[in-house]
């Protein structure tokens, strides 16, 4: 007879026969062992008697079998004291068949464990997930206790009372009592740790707490129930050991920093602002196409409510900053557009912070969050709330016709292209809008693409657009490797032919380690042609 000895991190070690021909192991129940863990396939590796050998084959596995620290390719030849490694479990065989028996011994002979037998979790290596038994588990004590106490729920309760925070911990020390009293907690299992996970996943931000806490972690990704990736200072982003129980407790915890902060809106399923410990969040929920609840973290320095802010950060300098405010003083007609991976709306918020009170600004927003603390000004939401009577279309056609001196639109999208095209063309004094693109170019045609409906349209729109717009800011990634930049101004010019150039007015150039933001000799004209309308324009700017 056979056996197959089975040693689990945080358990013991277990004997299951083998006396067939083949001896199945996977997550899927229909295997001879299931191993119930997500690192480990539905039907990971099988062992096989075969010319008087018993070999083991991994049958395509995601995360690999490894016997003895190498990965098998194909099929191998495996003996008694061998180490056959499948996720976080460690499977060796025994018994009383010659066939095991190894002519020579593999193992290393100075290795202090010789009897070949696994008798301590030290010999396992770390696990980075745990046991999808325990994970459901948790989710049903979570749920179980948020319906008992609905105030933990960030979308019933902006805060937890104490008294609430008290009857979760009495709840929770119950649900794990009876968990043990009925027996189904496994043998091994750390009753302390996975009390302490809950409760951290239901009153905190689970394991975000103490990520965002260390000084040393600069971004912070969570999918799904997969392991948390962390980037630190000067390293390369690892797959920490760290996740969260199950989808339900990720959404919590990106619902809680999002209300704590005041940016969370019901039915939001795109999440963006800054969060706790100088972090910016980032998030999409399901439902979307992607499935699982998506959560990213990067750390910034600022809160950026200003351009002034984002020039300590080699966004731009002081002499573009002073540029830039002197345009939205004169209410010009400004596109900014970034690609992938640019935190394009902390650079809008920081456009907004440089507007004076005293102008009429309407801000377009996912949330209706930009522009909030501003007094007078008005804040609109792209999301819709089944108590809405007013389309977007009719809200900003309505202001713009009381008379506004900005219409600012963050991320323009369908819902509110048609008005951010009226105002440049006039239905306001100026118009600031932000979209993804990768040049003027792009932005240009992806504002005309979603404004008409029409191909033929298009191109006719996009040099009615070029013509409307006094200056293009593209932002993106840093001459220097900086998260973000001011990488050109542009002000685009169509010809008598209909071509468009577009001509620069500031550029940002590497110098050392260090960016330098040149202006072109067509800013100083743009600076002249406002000073010339009345605007005040520090004298410096109307310099070469």
């Amino acid at each position: 007879m056979l056996s197959v000895l089975v040693h689990e991190k945080g358990g013991q070690t277990q004997r299951f026969d083998y006396d067939d021909d083949f001896f199945m192991v996977g997550r899927e129940e229909d295997n001879n062992l299931v191993l119930d863990r997500v690192n480990v396939s539905g039907y990971h590796l099988r062992f096989r008697r075969h010319d008087g050998d018993v070999q083991v084959e991994d049958l395509e596995s995601t995360n690999g079998t490894y016997v003895n620290g190498r990965r098998v390719r194909g099929v191998r030849k495996v003996s008694r004291g061998d180490r056959i490694y499948v996720g976080d479990y460690i499977l060796m065989l025994d018994g009383d068949e010659p066939i095991i028996d190894a002519e020579q011994q593999l193992d290393d002979p100075n290795d202090d464990d010789s009897t070949g037998v696994i008798t301590s979790a030290k010999r396992v290596a770390a696990a980075g997930v745990e046991s999808t038994y325990l994970d459901k588990l948790a989710g049903e004590i979570l749920l179980s206790i948020l319906k008992k106490v609905p105030r933990l729920d960030p979308r019933q309760s902006a805060s937890v009372p104490d008294t609430d925070r008290s009857i979760a911990i009495e709840e929770l020390d119950n649900a794990i009592r009876e968990l043990q009293e009925t027996n189904r907690l496994e043998e091994g299992v750390d009753v302390e740790s996975l009390e302490q996970r809950i409760a951290s996943e239901m009153l905190e931000y689970g394991p975000l707490s103490a990520l965002m806490r260390d000084d040393a972690v600069r971004e912070i990704q969570a999918v799904g129930t997969g392991p948390i990736h962390v980037v630190r200072e000067d390293e390369a982003g690892e797959r920490g050991e760290s996740r969260f129980t199950g989808e339900r407790a990720l959404t919590l915890a990106i619902h809680r920093m999002a209300r704590k902060r005041g940016f969370w809106v019901d039915g939001a399923q795109v999440l963006e602002g800054t969060v706790d410990h100088g972090f910016y969040l980032y998030a999409v929920l399901p439902p979307h196409q992607a499935s699982v609840p998506i959560m990213s973290l990067r750390r910034v320095r600022t809160d950026a409510n200003s351009l002034a802010a984002l020039v300590h950060e080699s966004v731009l300098n002081t002499h573009l900053r002073d540029f830039l405010a002197v345009c939205l003083k004169g209410c010009r007609r400004i596109l900014v557009c970034a690609s992938g991976g640019v935190n394009l709306d902390r650079f809008m918020r920081a456009v907004v912070g440089e507007l004076p009170d005293s102008m009429r600004v309407a801000c377009i927003s996912e949330t209706g969050k930009l522009g909030e603390d501003r007094k007078g000004w008005v804040q609109v939401r792209r999301l819709r709330d089944v108590t809405d009577s007013v389309d977007l279309a009719t809200l900003i056609g309505t202001l713009q016709r009381g008379g506004l001196d900005l219409l600012v639109s963050q991320q323009v999208t369908e819902a509110d292209a048609a008005a951010v095209i009226d105002a440049v063309a006039g239905a306001s004094r100026g118009a600031v809008a932000s979209l993804w693109g990768v040049n003027t170019a792009h932005a240009l045609t992806r504002l005309a693409g979603l404004g008409t409906t029409g191909g033929s349209a298009v191109q006719p729109l996009i040099l009615s657009l070029a013509r409307a717009f006094d200056v293009v800011v593209r932002v993106g990634r840093g001459v220097c490797g900086e998260a973000m930049q001011i990488i050109e101004v542009i002000t685009p010019k169509v010809s008598h032919t209909g071509a468009i150039d577009y001509r620069p007015l500031f550029v940002t150039e590497k110098q050392g380690d260090a960016p330098e933001f040149r202006a072109k000799p067509d800013a100083v004209k743009l600076m002249r042609q406002l000073s010339s309308e009345g605007v005040d324009v520090p004298a410096r700017l109307l310099k070469v």
